[in-house]
């Protein structure tokens, strides 16, 4: 038999007024009618307690009558299960006094106190033992079951939780969100989230660290009452992954610039925002210039530093509206957005221009690095992403044509070039396959005694659609594509065999010297490749010279020694070409294994009579005698550039003014033709 009692709680003066039946079932029979407040809290199971005072606070506040089940001890300490009802407040003068209600035994539970607590304990073991977290609320979202688990993942213990609200562990600014969920689940209305269905959440641990969590919510009915169990995982881990993954997708791993696939999607929104609001914008594309370079002599490592620094002198030279992305390599494109003048794309142009060439510090010595940036704008130049891109890539090529570190809008007329530029790299490739290449020689003349000492191989292209291909336009496009180490070795090769084959013919041994370029003296192979050409056709080390620059070896000096050296040591000469225009260190200088120095052109062509180039001509021959070098000046084309080059000692010479670069057969024919004093002599 059920037993039941009534009971009344007075607000203001703290007394708890029971019948006698409410004190039995709440053990306070040896206390008066009126017990205090504090004596029936203490009567309670503690995990109980501090949820009963909450609600009761509750009620008195919101005035909604509530049901829930008790741990209650006896006065001889042992435990029973009451069920309390507590019914909406009485107000007195317009508030709220008493709170009234009635507790009742649970009959099955009262026969066999201890059985229930064993199959309590019995639960709570199992569910200790899940992986997940498990907790469970009522229907006024007060937890009643917290496991093992959920403690570790929030940070709380049991008796720290149990009683309290649900919101204890769910962040502030989603509490109200989550209040109107949890009352439509309990009223049984419609949701956006279904019931056992998973759903990602935001939990909140003791210590504050809000994280992400995985949570399902179902309901089951226990004593005739509805009761909410949550499973939760903890997701942290697996949303990092996700971002991992979505910033792979969507980011450069090496800038942390958007990707070409992120850029479009911007680019085609930015589209689509400028014409239903009749804005503009503009691309600009972005290309280093002789980054390869870079890449080829100081390393990947090198080149992956410069790359970071020029994203972050880009993401300088725009606002935070616009967009700076990496579409690849040395690559990058900007999106300026709200355009309302073209020419603040070319203000901004000039800005990226003028912030790359400050010089940046790469092993030890100071670089600059310079680019060639097209520009394209909508809507003039084209109104999706495909054509701008395409139109801001062609104004770049137009601004490297022009000299490099350059700005160059898009004409229509550069189509038709870039055209022109693809088929012209489609036949360059086809070129060795097809024998295209062939060598012409500048003969080397020694000053002193007029004879023909040696000569340079040079490289020509007779394209049969379009006959001679000037160096000029080819060379620069092999670089840029990596076809010059396979037409380099062509070159080395060729010059070797026909160097050979010529001093056999008899006559004084010549010398061929042949260029070097960046990307064949970068080449981990280069003094094999030297060694096994040298040895397949036969000519001597003595009779060949190597021609390198000075932003080749000075990029990496200490590595361009090391190659030297061991080029040195097989016998080979060494020259440094178009010395003056680089960035020399005499300190360096002095250490290279060299035997000649070439005196760039462009200090000959004006001397005697421009006493700048003739005094800085004169110094180089001075200082490369002092260093036990020889000097060859190229580009000789009068009888007075000769007569100062002897008067000041130089020791060879090569140029117009005595003979123009020649096919194989003119060489031969010239050396035949011409006596051992062959130089005119003034």
């Amino acid at each position: 038999m059920v037993q039941t009692g009534t009971w009344s709680y007075d607000l203001q003066l703290r007394r708890l007024y029971c019948s006698q039946e409410a004190r039995h079932l709440l053990g306070l029979d040896r206390a008066s009618s009126a017990a205090s407040y504090s004596l029936c809290m203490r009567q309670i199971h503690r995990a109980d307690r501090r949820g009963l005072k909450q609600s009761l606070a509750a009620v008195a506040r919101q005035g909604q009558e509530f049901e829930t089940e008790l741990r209650v001890f006896d006065g001889e300490a042992r435990m029973r299960w009451v069920h309390l009802i507590v019914l909406p407040p009485v107000e007195d003068a317009g508030r709220v006094r008493l709170i009234r209600g009635s507790v009742s035994s649970i009959a099955e539970r009262r026969d066999c106190p201890e059985s229930r607590h064993t199959d309590d304990d019995g639960l709570r073991a199992i569910l200790d033992v899940a992986c997940e977290a498990i907790i469970t609320v009522d229907q006024h979202f007060r937890i009643v079951l917290f496991n093992l688990s959920a403690q570790t993942m929030f940070g709380y213990s049991t008796d720290e939780v149990i009683g309290a609200s649900i919101e204890r562990i769910i962040p502030g600014h989603l509490r109200e969100i989550h209040r109107h969920h949890m009352i439509d689940f309990v009223a049984g209305k419609p949701s956006q989230r279904n019931m056992g269905e998973a759903m990602e959440v935001r939990g909140l641990r003791a210590n504050g660290e809000e994280f992400p969590v995985e949570a399902t919510i179902s309901r089951i009915l226990h004593a005739g009452k509805p009761l909410y169990p949550v499973i939760l995982s903890d997701i942290t881990k697996r949303k990092s992954s996700e971002e991992k993954l979505r910033f792979l997708a969507n980011y450069d791993q090496l800038t942390s610039l958007p990707n070409r696939g992120l850029f479009i999607q911007r680019l085609d929104r930015a589209l689509a925002h400028a014409k239903r609001f009749n804005k503009g914008l503009a691309l600009l594309y972005v290309d280093l210039d002789r980054f390869k370079n870079i890449n080829d002599t100081l390393g990947h490592d090198a080149g992956d530093g410069v790359l970071k620094e020029v994203a972050s002198r880009l993401m300088g030279c725009v606002r935070k509206i616009d967009t700076v992305a990496r579409l690849g390599a040395d690559e990058f494109v900007l999106l300026i957005e709200q355009l309302t003048d073209v020419r603040q794309a070319g203000t901004v142009g000039q800005k990226l221009i003028r912030n790359l060439v400050e010089p940046l510090l790469l092993g030890g010595h100071e670089y600059s690095i310079t680019a060639s940036v097209g520009i394209s704008t909508f809507p003039t130049d084209g109104d999706d992403s495909v054509t701008l891109l395409k139109n801001a890539d062609i104004a770049m090529y137009r601004a490297k044509e022009k000299g490099k570190n350059n700005v160059q809008f898009y004409a229509p007329a550069m189509n038709l070039h870039s055209v022109q530029r693809l088929t012209l790299e489609a036949g360059l490739r086809r070129a060795l396959q097809r024998e295209e290449f062939l060598l012409h020689y500048q003969p080397k003349v020694d000053i002193a005694s007029g004879r023909v000492t040696g000569m340079e191989a040079l490289v020509r292209w007779n394209r049969p659609e379009s006959g001679m291909v000037s160096p000029a336009d080819f060379i620069p496009l092999a670089e840029e594509t990596g076809l010059i180490v396979a037409i380099g070795e062509w070159v080395l090769k060729t010059a070797c065999e026909y160097t050979c084959a010529l001093n056999r013919t008899g006559g004084p041994p010549l010398r061929v010297a042949v260029n070097l370029s960046a990307r064949q003296f970068a080449q981990p192979n280069l003094v094999s490749n030297v060694a096994i050409i040298l040895d397949a056709t036969g000519l001597p080390p003595s009779a060949l010279e190597l021609e390198i620059t000075e932003s080749m070896v000075m990029g990496n000096p200490e590595q361009a020694i090391q190659v030297l050296r061991q080029l040195k040591l097989m016998g080979i000469s060494l020259s440094i070409d178009d010395f003056g225009t680089g960035y020399s260190s005499l300190g360096y200088l002095k250490r290279f294994p060299l035997d000649h120095i070439k005196i760039d052109r462009s200090f000959i062509k004006d001397i005697p009579e421009d006493t700048d180039d003739a005094t800085i001509t004169r110094t180089i021959i001075s200082m490369a005698h002092n260093l036990r070098l020889k000097v060859i000046a190229e580009g000789v084309e009068t009888e007075a550039q000769l007569n100062f080059l002897r008067e000041h000692g130089c020791d060879e010479m090569q140029g117009f003014f005595f003979s123009r670069p020649l096919e194989k057969d003119q060489f031969l024919a010239l050396l035949r033709a011409r006596d051992d004093c062959g130089l005119v002599t003034a």
